[in-house]
């Protein structure tokens, strides 16, 4: 069991952990080894198919990796592209969670992929749209669509004005988005929230006054956000 681990080595050491059991296969570790160093205590399951070193950290995101890495099994994390046309990047929920905006509910693992495939599990939700390059980050090498972008996609999905306009506080405040860019990014949503199509700055107010705000105090209101009120008006004009 010590050589066979040792061998996983070579993915989990890049894979937060973690290696698949294709993966282990490719090495020559089959079933019957993985079982073993699971009853050892040397490896626990993940989800189907995922492994994951007992003594390695855990983050907050093993959960969005582990479904990620089981998209391309067969392939090791850091030889997939950002935009993998085999795999897919975190979104809508599971992104908002993973930047720390809002509080909406995880009940399930979001992943925006650019193909149509299914998954059997119903803790798993894939949407399939397209995304640029502009329209995704990394954390910690696992490919998350940006603060801007999950923000328009909760918006395309119609989420509470009110959840809307926490995240939104939030990004702002964390320096995440700027407000001129927001209002002339979600323009194309406006007429979901009953506002006049086209007219992001109206949606912007209306959305952050389901909070107790304006755009104007939010701008002012926080001293990590320089100029943010006049960036805004000069947006406007």
């Amino acid at each position: 069991m010590v050589p066979a681990l040792q061998l996983l080595g070579g993915y989990t050491a890049g894979q937060w952990g973690m290696v698949t059991t294709r993966q282990a296969l490719s090495l020559g570790v089959d079933d019957v080894t993985l079982h073993r160093l699971k009853t050892a205590g040397l490896l626990e399951t993940v989800r189907h198919g995922v492994h994951a070193v007992v003594s390695s950290a855990t983050s907050d995101a093993r959960l969005e990796q582990a479904v990620w890495l089981s998209l391309r099994p067969g392939a090791a994390a850091w030889e997939r592209p950002k935009l993998d046309p085999d795999g897919g990047v975190i979104s809508h929920q599971s992104a908002a969670r993973l930047h720390g905006l809002g509080d909406l509910p995880n009940i399930r693992i979001e992943i925006t992929v650019p193909r149509r495939r299914t998954m059997r599990d119903p803790g798993v939700w894939l949407r399939k749209a397209a995304l640029s390059e502009s329209d995704v980050t990394t954390l910690d090498g696992l490919p998350v669509t940006t603060p801007m972008r999950t923000i328009c996609d909760l918006l395309d999905r119609h989420v509470d004005a009110s959840h809307i306009a926490t995240i939104i506080h939030q990004a702002v405040d964390a320096g995440q988005v700027r407000l001129d860019d927001l209002a002339e990014q979600i323009g194309s949503y406006a007429r979901r929230y009953g506002v006049k199509p086209g007219n992001g700055s109206e949606l912007l107010e209306q959305l952050l006054a389901q909070g107790g705000l304006s755009v104007h105090e939010l701008a002012t209101r926080h001293s990590g956000v320089t100029g943010a009120a006049e960036q805004y008006e000069l947006g406007r004009s």
